[in-house]
């Protein structure tokens, strides 16, 4: 009886630590099955008990960030080194002046086909400027004029409106008389030079500038030229 006690109490005590360890141990695996919260039967006899651990290794995906670079061109600026300096400007042309007569007469007009002698271009002052009759109007280059003898020193200068061109004194005039003037035409012969003049003469008095300025309003040429007749 005592006997029986004791391996009763014995197999009493057994049973209570083995269910202390089952309550407070870590959990199991067994056959690969975790249980969570749960400890294994407490190993007796001969049994045998698999505990199989798995450990899950965490797989880490790192996403490699792309970074796109924005670059901002700025328009590159070529600045071409041609080792001279800028085209100058053209130079300004001297404003022109109005015309201001100083002197008023009579203004005929001949040429070579009623020149004397006729047909010709020669004048009383060829060492003036030109050797014979002519020129372009300009101030530089003035047409001849004829006027009274001794009226004019040969060279003046003078500036006739109603034709726009400057003149020269260079020849005299035989029906002259004060300050009517007589101007150089053209060299033609034909008489459509005879008629030009004709439709140019003015009745009356006309105002003409003695020894005029530079810079006046020119229409260069001659009044009559290859079948033309200035018209102003």
């Amino acid at each position: 009886m005592r006997t029986r006690l004791i391996v009763g109490a014995a197999a009493a005590a057994l049973l209570i630590i083995g269910g202390a360890v089952w309550l407070f141990s870590s959990p199991r695996q067994i056959a690969g099955t975790s249980i969570a919260g749960a400890a294994g039967p407490p190993i007796t006899g001969d049994a045998t008990y698999v505990t199989t651990t798995t450990t899950v290794t965490p797989t880490t995906t790192s996403a490699a960030a792309t970074t796109t670079a924005t670059t901002t061109g700025k328009p590159a600026t070529t600045t071409a080194a041609t080792g001279q300096s800028p085209a100058a400007p053209p130079p300004a042309r001297a404003p022109q002046q109005p015309s201001n007569p100083n002197t008023a007469g009579q203004i005929t007009f001949y040429g070579a086909a009623d020149n004397d002698p006729p047909g010709s271009r020669e004048i009383a002052f060829p060492t003036v400027l030109h050797g014979q009759a002519g020129g372009a109007g300009t101030f530089e280059d003035p047409t001849t004029f004829a006027a009274q003898q001794g009226h004019f020193a040969p060279g003046t200068k003078i500036y006739v409106p109603d034709v726009q061109r400057y003149f020269i004194l260079e020849d005299t005039c035989a029906d002259c008389a004060g300050s009517h003037i007589d101007l150089w035409t053209g060299a033609a012969t034909d008489r459509g030079l005879v008629r030009c003049e004709d439709s140019l003469t003015r009745n009356g008095s006309r105002p003409y500038q003695v020894n005029p300025p530079a810079g006046l309003p020119v229409s260069a040429g001659e009044l009559y030229h290859n079948g033309r007749c200035y018209h102003g």
